[in-house]
């Protein structure tokens, strides 16, 4: 795995902490935090997209 840069951190950061502090707690949901965190790489100018299935990391069952 690649190391995450520190300003897509920092981006991650700005993002989770307008959640908090935008959205009452009681609200506050971990799907509602990603779709935050996706709103604000999107605008920060980073592509979401899916990653092709031939590069994916197949997981194996544990024995």
């Amino acid at each position: 795995m690649n190391p995450t840069p520190p300003a897509t951190v920092a981006v991650i950061t700005a993002a989770l902490d307008d959640y908090r502090l935008t959205t009452p707690t009681d609200q506050q949901t971990p799907a509602g935090a990603a779709h935050r965190i996706a709103e604000y790489l999107r605008s920060s100018g980073y592509a979401i997209t899916p990653q092709p299935a031939a590069r994916r990391r197949r997981r194996t069952p544990a024995a």
